[in-house]
């Protein structure tokens, strides 16, 4: 049975709302949760994430290719460090080693120190068997590889296990049912979903209560759940932009560039003066073409990466009223310590008030984040839970 939502942790925010969970497996040092519409793919460690559309899915392969020339190297290469070290470090091989420097050159022989070479041989070659070694034994696992039409392959270094067998029968049997919806052989249930127009009345209304002054206000923590994230987000900055005529800076670490210009476009929010510091783009390999409104962060724990491209990125804002929007706290803890975190956060509040422009942090109802929540609630002048 598929997992709920609310019980999917950290990778539960990469869900998009209304999309129905199929399953969760751990495969090799991806956690990978397969809805209706997509394979999602998270790394921790180096962070990674991924998100793979059915239609995208060429094939999908478990190869087990055994490489016994590594095997046959390590043997080799420790094989001449450990002869050379039972020799007494090599001892044997010192006066034939000198005599061959002394016919290069005559004094070469008394003056390298060929003793020292000998011991750099042993440590090497003993070092090149175990680098050949950790080559061959994954090798024994075999690779899952999902192949893309549209960019590289994933590929995962696992052993054919049941979950790897379960998350292939669930990836084939959701490529079939894509396939005969597209061929009109059945139809795509429609997911309820709240009325838009009724929540951008609700989110329209509450902000319009909380924000009496927008001028005598610094800091706007806006916090709701995933479902109300879009529309928080885009009527936020339909008050910045269409109402106050600002311009600003807009950090994404919830979702890619294209994605938010997408649904700020859709709520008539012009993105003329917006201009993007894009967190998950590079490391998802879902980089568009170059635009001169974005720049492309390596990943979401490059927090000084981040805060070098703040000063650039706001001093091409043209609005005489600029602001910094953070989307979202929650999605900055998946990849940094809570004490890391904390502290950018610090510095972004801290920049906003002495540059004197309007700040906006998002964040997503995460259980993970509401002590942080707490701490740094007190810093902001404006605290609004949707």
């Amino acid at each position: 049975m598929a997992e709920e939502p609310d019980k999917l942790g950290e990778i539960g925010q990469y869900l998009p709302e209304g999309e129905e969970i199929i399953g969760r497996h751990k495969v090799g040092s991806y956690e990978i949760v397969t809805t209706t519409e997509r394979v999602n793919c998270v790394r921790k460690f180096p962070p990674t994430f991924i998100e793979i559309d059915y239609s995208d899915i060429s094939s999908l392969q478990h190869i087990t290719t055994i490489k016994w020339n590594e095997l046959s190297k390590a043997i080799l290469q420790t094989g001449f460090a450990l002869a050379i070290y039972l020799n007494d470090v090599g001892k044997p091989f010192i006066k034939p080693l000198r005599d061959i420097i002394n016919t290069i050159h005559t004094s070469l022989g008394d003056v390298l120190p060929v003793e020292f070479l000998m011991s750099a041989t042993i440590i090497f070659s003993a070092l090149a068997g175990i680098y050949s070694l950790a080559q061959f034994i994954p090798s024994m696992r075999g690779y899952f590889r999902i192949s893309r039409k549209s960019g590289a392959p994933l590929i995962i270094s696992t052993s054919m296990g049941f979950d790897l067998k379960l998350l292939i029968r669930e990836i084939e049997s959701e490529m079939r049912r894509k396939k005969m919806i597209s061929g009109g052989l059945i139809k795509e249930k429609e997911p309820e979903k709240e009325d838009p127009i009724k929540m951008k009345l609700e989110v329209q209304t509450i902000l319009a209560q909380k924000i009496e002054d927008l001028n005598n206000t610094r800091v706007i923590m806006l916090s709701a759940k995933s479902e109300k994230h879009t529309p928080v987000m885009a009527n936020m900055l339909d008050l910045l932009i269409n109402k106050n005529n600002m311009g600003g800076v807009y950090l994404s670490i919830t979702k890619p560039s294209d994605s938010i210009m997408t649904a700020i476009k859709e709520a008539n929010v012009s993105t003329d003066d917006i201009f993007f510091i894009d967190c998950i783009s590079r490391m998802a390999g879902k980089i568009a073409e170059k635009n001169e409104q974005v720049v492309y962060v390596e990943n979401p724990s490059s927090l000084e990466e981040i805060s070098m491209y703040l000063d650039r990125m706001l001093s091409r804002v043209k609005a005489p009223k600029k602001f910094l929007m953070l989307d979202s706290l929650s999605s900055l803890l998946i990849y940094n310590t809570d004490k890391s975190v904390k502290e950018f956060t610090h510095y972004m509040i801290n920049k906003i008030r002495l540059d004197q422009i309007m700040g906006v942090i998002l964040t997503i109802e995460k259980k993970e984040a509401e002590d942080l929540i707490r701490t740094l609630s007190p810093m902001c002048d404006v605290n609004i839970k949707f």
